[in-house]
């Protein structure tokens, strides 16, 4: 009996969060707004041998934004050489991560280059406010001198 006096209570007010809660998960996720030119320093890493050679330079990443479908496009700049690579279309989910859409976006180098070695892609890009945080590697079994293994970590800010 107490249960049912309790129920008929509360059920107005069990009734109100759940009309709340709809209206809350109606507006769908929201997508951080990362449209824009975004700069900065980056690291380039060559492993061969057990040695990593690191070189300095710089990135410029153009970010073209519609809801939560992203396009990069943009290049690097590394001892004195500029070179574009090829936009990529993603997905931003909520915490800021882009998706590569299975462009090849960021990729480091040329597997064709180096016939019998298997070498692993990894790319992860993050937005956040107004920074942009870029880590790319491809791994190969065997680094040698014409196939090493690379890093590529680029901290970028919206300008």
């Amino acid at each position: 009996m107490i249960v049912g006096v309790l129920g008929r209570r509360f059920q107005p007010i069990a009734a109100a969060l759940l009309a709340v809660a709809a209206c809350d998960s109606s507006t769908g996720p929201s997508f951080p707004e990362v449209a824009g030119t975004y700069t900065g320093p980056l690291t380039v890493g060559a492993t061969f041998q057990g040695e990593t050679v690191p070189v300095n330079g710089s990135m410029r990443v153009l970010a073209e934004q519609d809801g939560n479908q992203a396009t990069l496009s943009g290049s690097t700049t590394i001892l004195g050489e500029t070179e574009p690579f090829e936009p990529g279309a993603g997905i931003i989910d909520e915490a800021g991560v882009w998706t590569d859409a299975g462009s090849e976006f960021f990729e480091l180098g040329d597997d064709q280059e180096c016939p019998g070695y298997t070498g692993r892609r990894a790319v992860t890009v993050r937005f956040s406010g107004g920074s942009l945080r870029v880590e790319s590697s491809v791994t190969h079994s065997e680094p040698t001198v014409d196939c090493p293994s690379i890093t590529l970590s680029a901290a970028l800010t919206r300008t």
